[in-house]
């Protein structure tokens, strides 16, 4: 029955109420809606008390669970930009640090080169006539070598920048490769900046900032956050088990201390394992929950040869940028860089230099490798050129390699910002 025949029946029950007291045209009607309304007003206020004491019999733990998760939405923007904002801040931070520490080791270097001619101008005070043109020419050597901004080849610096930056895009394509092998499919501008802004979070203690980068701009794309990871991990031990490869196989005919031989052959063997398809198909399985999606002939031989293709022309560019950047290093023979044997020559050093230090970089944990990279550079590098370029040429890869990656983000981020507006732009005009 509804409210206002609940009220027509009480209204009629109630024959002590004289009709002549309200005599006007449809004063049953009124005191029907009348009744009506105070048995809505009864009702409403049994279902609210009804409702209070449900509330106060609710499980204590289900509402903190409901209110942090309500506080959890509430804050979530707030979250996510001093998020942003904290590791744009930890990134920079690694990046001029390393910055810093290689302008440092470069101005020591200076130094000392000023101080072995200062003492070799000593010398030449008091040298007898047969040992003075001996000195000079080793004065010249040391003059022709000391850094300076004017004595620095910038067109082979600009040219080794752009081969660097080249250098890292093929694995930007294996990171793509890796994310169908997955069963996700991100586009390939979206995969490229996350692969190229990456590079920049290597320069923070742990490296687990790169991943932290990358896969927060595949998710854009809605790429899955796990198999994002694994996409990141898988392009990465690729990288260095080809760099790993690569040098060793260089490094045999160098007259190396064993220990990095021993390095290159050990990384290189313990990054492939990873990557093995039937490794990979085992790892998939156990992961991701909807496995369903990864189809496991993605995960076979074919995902491991491309892996190696792109890695080593990745490692090939990058070998060739730093070959131009040694050839840029003041002290260094021209002559020898237009000689054919002695270009094919230097390429092979500095690309096994390159990767081998990037390699045991890696290893090591550091930001970015600092230490370890010049150290295995130097020691590879000046069997060819000397210890002396040897040093300045691991410090000028830092200082180009570090400016390169940070451009590169940066110009990938405006990119990033750009797309967002166009979309949320497009989404308003749809929806007006």
């Amino acid at each position: 029955m509804t409210d206002e025949g609940v009220g027509l029946t009480v209204w009629h029950s109630l024959s002590a109420t004289p009709a002549c007291f309200y005599p006007f045209h449809g004063r049953d009607a009124m005191f029907r809606a009348s009744v009506g309304t105070l048995i809505c007003y009864a009702r409403s206020s049994k279902w609210l008390v009804e409702e209070s004491i449900l509330t106060s019999t609710e499980d204590p733990s289900e509402k903190n669970v409901i209110s942090k998760r309500e506080r959890f939405a509430r804050y979530k923007p707030l979250f996510l930009r001093v998020s942003k904002v904290v590791i744009a801040i930890v990134v920079v931070g690694g990046l001029w640090i390393a910055t810093r520490s290689a302008v440092t080791q470069w101005k020591q270097e200076k130094g000392k080169l000023q101080r072995q001619i200062e003492s070799l101008d000593s010398e030449l005070v008091s040298a007898t006539q047969g040992d003075r043109a001996e000195l000079l020419a080793r004065r010249e050597a040391l003059v022709a070598s000391l850094p300076h901004w004017t004595s620095i080849r910038w067109h082979y610096v600009v040219a080794a920048g752009c081969l660097y930056g080249l250098g890292l895009l093929p694995s930007g394509f294996l990171l793509r490769r890796a994310l169908v092998s997955l069963g996700q499919r991100p586009r390939y501008g979206i995969v490229l900046a996350a692969q190229l802004m990456g590079h920049i979070g290597k320069y923070v203690p742990g490296k687990a900032m790169v991943i932290v980068i990358r896969a927060g701009v595949l998710a854009r794309d809605g790429v899955e956050p796990l198999q994002a990871t694994m996409s990141v991990f898988l392009e990465t031990f690729l990288m260095m088990a080809v760099g790993g490869a690569v040098a060793g196989i260089v490094v045999l005919w160098l007259p190396v201390p064993v220990w990095i031989s021993v390095m290159a052959a050990g990384i290189a063997a313990i990054a492939s394992l990873p990557t093995f398809p039937l490794v990979l198909r085992v790892v998939a399985k156990r992961l991701i929950k909807d496995c369903t999606q990864v189809e496991e002939g993605r995960l076979g031989w074919g995902l491991f040869v491309a892996g190696w293709a792109w890695s080593s022309l990745s490692w090939l560019l990058i070998g060739a940028s730093f070959t131009l950047l040694v050839a840029a290093i003041p002290g260094f023979s021209a002559g020898n860089v237009d000689a054919t044997p002695g270009v094919v020559e230097l390429y092979l050093v500095c690309t096994a230099a390159m990767s081998l230090a990037v390699v045991i970089g890696f290893a090591s944990l550091l930001p970015g490798g600092a230490g370890i990279r010049e150290l295995v550079v130097t020691t590879v590098l000046a069997v060819s050129i000397g210890a002396t370029q040897a040093i300045l040429a691991a410090i000028a890869a830092r200082l180009l390699f570090a400016t390169v990656e940070g451009l590169v983000a940066a110009f990938c981020w405006l990119w990033l910002r750009g797309v967002c507006v166009a979309a949320e732009e497009e989404t308003r005009g749809n929806f007006v």
